[in-house]
């Protein structure tokens, strides 16, 4: 996991102990380097973690958006399907975290 250091996933991981489904797992996490949140996907959500707290929480079906990859960086655009949430996460190159996130909006387009 290049995006972050063990040392970082691992604090991470301690942030989302109790917070998550029974049965609902980390998959990948990548730091947005324009605030420094990182971007935690499960198998069930995308999750927010600032500063080791859980923040803003999305289930996957709630999601939708896009990934625009540049020679600058890449930028993740969501927002929710049935209300005006809106979140923007830059990252310096693409990652196991915007490539998921691409797949999921290419296979749920809304």
């Amino acid at each position: 996991m290049a995006e972050v250091s063990v040392f970082e996933a691992y604090q991470v991981q301690r942030a989302l102990r109790g917070h998550l489904a029974d049965g609902d797992a980390m998959q990948t996490l990548a730091r947005d380097d324009a605030t420094g949140v990182f971007w935690v996907l499960t198998e069930r959500e995308l999750i927010l973690v600032e500063n080791l707290q859980v923040g803003d929480r999305l289930t996957r079906d709630e999601l939708a958006g896009e990934v625009d990859a540049t020679d600058v960086g890449v930028t993740v655009r969501l927002r929710t399907t049935d209300g005006p949430k809106a979140l923007v996460g830059t990252f310096r190159k693409p990652n196991r975290l915007t490539n998921a996130l691409a797949e999921l909006f290419e296979a749920n387009p809304r």
